[in-house]
């Protein structure tokens, strides 16, 4: 008769992680994934061809004395870049928390003891490396070579645009996150939350541009407008005299504060940490 031999078990020789560093390794695994996307890469190159690259080379190679505040928000806040955003934070954002929804992954997370706040920082995190990779990178690129070629020996003016580029690009970086992960956590599918996303926006666009003809004001309902204004303050470039300053910073937070908290206590709900 056959024997049966004895299933033997090796100690496992590896290091294990802390559990203050395993939302870094959520935030690593979501940057891979999508950085090895056919269809994510593919959206990035066009937009970032179509949106920085050729305006490098012409800016660079056109005369000009010195990088402006001026260059820089017209670029960020043209309906180019922010179509682009939209499309590559849906992609990044769609299976945030959908996926783990749909194959029930949060057991795993669960039996780390990851806290809540880590298991929600970790995927923030990897959402913003990401999108970074277009709407922070190429603008940062484009003022420092935008400096480089200037005629003009102001180059501490020029800095100062290149700083604030640093500021715009986080922003513009983090702006729809919070709302894309937000109506990840609502659906176990992917695509709905994919599409969720834009159409949110969407809707948001339509209906802030069929009421902002009785007061401009509304035109901060979009997500669009809102970014858009956002870059003029940066930049130190104003608002319209029409636009109230301090509905523009409430309306800024609401989109990051309340669909942050309300994931938050989705992930609460499902057990995170429990």
């Amino acid at each position: 008769m056959m024997g049966l031999n004895p299933i033997g078990y090796k100690p496992w020789t590896g290091k294990r992680t802390e559990h203050a560093s395993r939302f870094q390794i959520i935030a690593d695994f979501i940057f891979r994934r999508n950085l090895s996307s056919k269809w994510f890469l593919g959206v990035l190159i066009i937009g970032t061809f179509l949106t920085f690259a050729l305006p490098i080379i012409m800016l660079s190679l056109s005369p000009h004395d010195a990088l402006t505040g001026e260059t820089m928000a017209r670029q960020m806040g043209n309906g180019l870049f922010y179509l682009f955003i939209v499309i590559l934070a849906s992609m990044v954002c769609s299976d945030l928390l959908a996926e783990d929804l749909r194959s029930n992954s949060f057991v795993l997370y669960f039996s780390r003891a990851i806290r809540p706040e880590r298991y929600l920082l970790g995927k923030v995190l990897g959402a913003l490396v990401t999108l970074a990779v277009f709407a922070f990178l190429p603008p940062l690129i484009m003022a420092v070579a935008i400096t480089a070629t200037q005629s003009g020996p102001d180059y501490l003016s020029s800095t100062v645009v290149i700083a604030e580029t640093v500021l715009a690009g986080l922003w513009g970086t983090l702006f729809l996150i919070p709302v894309g992960i937000m109506i990840s956590c609502l659906t176990k599918r992917r695509t709905y939350a994919a599409a969720g996303t834009f159409m949110v926006v969407f809707v948001l666009g339509i209906i802030s541009g069929m009421f902002s003809r009785f007061d401009p004001n509304w035109q901060l309902l979009s997500p669009g407008n809102v970014l858009s204004l956002s870059f003029n303050v940066i930049y130190g470039l104003g608002l319209p005299a029409d636009i109230d300053p301090g509905l523009l910073t409430m309306v800024a937070v609401i989109f990051i504060v309340p669909p942050l908290a309300f994931t938050y206590l989705q992930v609460l709900r499902k057990g995170v940490g429990k």
